[in-house]
C-alpha cells in the first residue's frame, strides 16, 4: 500500500464573537450558575456567522487560505463535508469548485456528516489517492449550526460555534506532513434521533411545526453514547492494528465539550499531557473541530509522534484514525 500524507491544514472562523455569559444571562440565569455552566462545558465564547454568511462562505475562506500553499491545478478532487449545506441541489462542492476556480477535470462531491465527518472524509480522501484516482485531494469542512439554534435555547446555543477547515491529502511528503495510517468506522443508526434537524430533507420540508426548523439535541443520550462506546471502539482499533495504548503520544477527540472529553479521559485513564482539550474560544465546530485543534497545536507534535483522532456524534456514527508526524 502506498504511503499517503496529510500535508497542510488551515481553518477559518467568522469574525462575530458570541459570549456564553451573555447567552446564559439572556435566559435569566444568575451569574454564578452561568459561570458554573461555562466552566463545565469549557466554552467561554464562540464564533457565529452573520445573517448573510453561510457554510459555503466559510468553506471558501478556509480553502483560499490553504490554496496559497499549493497550485490550484494540482487539485484532482474536492471533498466537502458539511451538515448544514447551503443547498440540497446542486451539490455544494460544485459551487465551491467554481468559486475557487479549480480545474474542470477535478471531481467534487459532498459528504453529509456531523462530528465524525472529518475522519470519514479523510479516509475517503486517502482512498482516492491510494487507488490512483487522484494525486492530490482538497478536503473542506464547514458548518453554521448557529442558524439552527435560537438564541433563547441557551443549553444548545452555548455549545456550538461556526467554523471551517481545509486539508491537503497527497502522495507527496513535505516538511511537517503526517502519514495517514489506519482507520476504523462505525454506525448505530438506532440513535439517529439523539441529534437531528428535521427540516433539512424532504420529509419535514413543509412542516408547520417551528421546532422542526431547529437542532434537537439529546445531550445526556450523546454523553452516554460517547462514554459507553468510544473507549471500547478505540480499544478495538488499537488491538486490530497491534498498537499499545502507551504508544499513542496524543489523543485528539472531537471537541464536543469539556465535560464529555474529561469523562472520556477519566474512563480511558489518559494522562493530561497526552490529550488536547481546546474549545474555550471556538465551541463545538462539529466536523471542523479536529482539524482546528490539529492546526493550533501543529508545533507541539514532534517527528515520530503518533496522534489518534476520534470523531463521534450525530448518526450515530464514529471514526477513528491514526496519524504519524513525519
Amino acid at each position: 500500500m502506498n504511503k499517503i500524507f496529510l500535508n497542510n491544514i488551515e481553518f477559518y472562523l467568522p469574525k462575530k464573537r458570541e459570549h456564553n455569559l451573555d447567552v446564559l444571562n439572556f435566559s435569566k440565569k444568575n451569574k454564578q450558575d452561568s459561570l458554573n455552566i461555562i466552566d463545565k462545558i469549557g466554552i467561554k465564547e464562540r464564533r457565529v456567522s452573520s445573517l448573510d454568511e453561510f457554510s459555503n462562505d466559510l468553506a471558501i475562506n478556509a480553502a483560499k487560505k490553504i490554496l496559497k500553499n499549493i497550485k490550484k491545478d494540482k487539485i484532482d478532487f474536492l471533498i466537502y463535508c458539511t451538515n448544514t449545506p447551503d443547498y440540497l441541489l446542486p451539490s455544494n462542492s460544485c459551487l465551491i469548485h467554481d468559486k475557487l476556480k479549480l480545474k474542470k477535470n477535478a471531481g467534487a462531491f459532498d459528504i453529509i456528516l456531523a462530528c465524525s465527518g472529518y475522519v470519514y472524509s479523510l479516509s475517503v480522501a486517502k482512498s482516492l489517492v491510494n487507488s490512483g484516482m487522484a494525486n492530490t485531494v482538497l478536503l473542506i469542512t464547514a458548518d453554521t449550526y448557529s442558524k439552527f439554534i435560537p438564541y433563547k435555547e441557551s443549553k444548545n446555543r452555548v455549545l456550538f460555534g461556526d467554523g471551517s477547515s481545509s486539508t491537503i491529502i497527497s502522495k507527496k511528503k513535505i516538511r511537517g506532513s503526517y502519514e495517514i495510517l489506519n482507520f476504523l468506522h462505525g454506525t448505530d443508526g438506532a440513535g439517529h434521533n439523539k441529534a437531528i434537524m428535521k427540516n433539512f430533507g424532504n420529509k419535514y420540508r413543509l412542516s408547520k411545526n417551528k421546532k422542526d426548523n431547529n437542532l434537537f439535541l439529546d445531550g445526556p443520550g450523546l454523553y452516554d453514547f460517547a462514554l459507553n462506546g468510544i473507549p471500547n471502539q478505540i480499544q478495538i482499533f488499537l488491538k486490530k492494528n497491534k498498537i499499545k495504548f502507551n504508544q499513542i503520544d496524543y489523543f485528539v477527540f472531537h471537541q464536543a465539550n469539556k465535560f464529555m472529553l474529561k469523562g472520556l479521559q477519566r474512563k480511558m485513564k489518559i494522562p493530561n499531557n497526552r490529550i488536547i482539550i481546546d474549545m474555550k474560544n471556538t465551541g463545538n465546530t462539529t466536523s471542523s473541530s479536529i482539524p482546528i485543534v490539529m492546526k493550533k497545536y501543529e508545533k507541539k507534535f514532534q517527528k515520530g509522534n503518533k496522534i489518534l483522532l476520534a470523531g463521534f456524534g450525530g448518526g450515530l456514527s464514529w471514526g477513528i484514525c491514526l496519524l504519524k508526524k513525519c
